[in-house]
């Protein structure tokens, strides 16, 4: 499926640099594998003209609302007529309430992502050959520069680890490992992409043979009179290499990064683990101190608590205890112990106290 957007200028820089952009149609629509014909993305027709495909990756939106968008761009050039460019996405994560691949839909107009084809800004004129090389070249080269916006999510990522790991925030984590998991995947599909475009030299096999065979080798020499379009069709694939380089970097990074968080949960589970046990052998204390000192020295010569004498002697032995053991098994609690804990069990105490108050009141006489 496929949705047209319009006319607009792409490459003229934000805002609009005179002498720099071509106006050009853009279309929507859905792109298929990595290794899928490029004619397949919805630019196909009975007059192709000269096509070439560059990898998509962009990073759009503003923060808390940020996506990450992934697939192909088509270029295909033609005579007396405007450019059409091809957004063939294939993939797009989304970071509203935490990161997540969005389910594929119909194709629809993406304002942010038609309004980031501004840059860079390049001068295109020509032929219809060196515009779609040009193009090619410069939308290569923004996809690569996006690699940095992409390496910010990562940072931001690791940012969050470490306030975990500081104690600085509170909350589970696993929504950082689907995080994680999720960047690492539009990484990857984002390396496939740029993989395919360095591999098919931008598409430019469909109408140039013997371009195409140049740029598989690197060492043979341009002949004579050779294209003028030539050098920058090896830039594009330039910036397609080094894409794919940094993101193979950022995978390995990421991939660094989840195992870490995995061994960092498997702690977390285990410290848990141990602050249950601890808190269970608190209550225990707290409830089985004040029987053992009532065991052993009974309370019945102070029954009813019916003065303040009888109830300061029988409860403050018994408050003091339990306050004296739930204290200690604050002071061994592995991890952060924040003020608010030491609260609790002072509450705690002062609510069995209470309890105990309250029963010795109403005993019969």
């Amino acid at each position: 499926m496929e949705t047209r957007h319009g006319r607009r200028w792409v490459l003229a820089g934000e805002p609009r640099r005179e002498g720099h952009g071509i106006e050009a149609r853009i279309l929507h629509a859905r792109a298929r594998s990595a290794g899928d014909s490029p004619e397949r993305d919805g630019s196909a027709s009975s007059d192709p003209g000269t096509s070439l495909t560059a990898p998509l990756l962009r990073v759009v939106g503003p923060r808390g609302r940020r996506r990450v968008v992934v697939g192909r761009i088509r270029v295909r050039t033609g005579r007396g007529e405007a450019p059409l460019v091809v957004l063939a996405v294939q993939a797009v994560w989304s970071e509203d309430g935490g990161w997540r691949q969005e389910r594929p839909a119909a194709p629809s107009p993406d304002d942010e992502l038609a309004a980031s084809l501004a840059e860079p800004a390049h001068g295109v004129a020509g032929d219809a050959r060196s515009r779609a090389v040009t193009m090619a070249k410069a939308f290569a080269e923004s996809s690569r520069n996006e690699v940095l916006r992409l390496r910010e999510l990562r940072y931001e990522l690791e940012q969050r680890m470490a306030d975990h790991l500081a104690g600085r925030a509170d909350g589970q984590l696993r929504p950082l490992l689907a995080a994680a998991v999720e960047l690492s995947t539009a990484v990857g599909r984002a390396r496939d992409q740029a993989l395919e475009a360095v591999r098919a030299g931008l598409g430019v096999w469909t109408w140039d043979r013997a371009a195409y065979l140049r740029l598989r080798e690197e060492s043979a020499p341009e002949p004579d009179g050779g294209p003028a379009w030539t050098p920058r069709l090896r830039a594009g694939v330039r910036h397609c290499e080094a894409m794919e380089r940094e993101l193979s970097e950022e995978a390995d990074r990421l991939q660094a990064l989840l195992g870490g968080m995995s061994s960092f949960a498997v702690a977390q589970g285990a410290e848990a683990q141990e602050r249950f046990t601890l808190a269970v052998g608190a209550g225990a204390a707290v409830i089985g101190l004040p029987a053992l000192v009532l065991a052993l020295y009974g309370a019945n010569p102070y029954l009813p608590l019916d003065s303040l004498d009888r109830a300061w002697r029988l409860l403050l032995p018994i408050g003091a205890t339990a306050l004296a053991a739930v204290l200690a098994v604050l002071a061994w609690m592995p991890g952060t112990t924040r003020p608010r804990h030491y609260l609790v069990a002072v509450g705690a105490v002062v609510a069995l106290v209470s309890v105990l108050l309250l029963a010795g009141a109403l005993v019969p006489v």
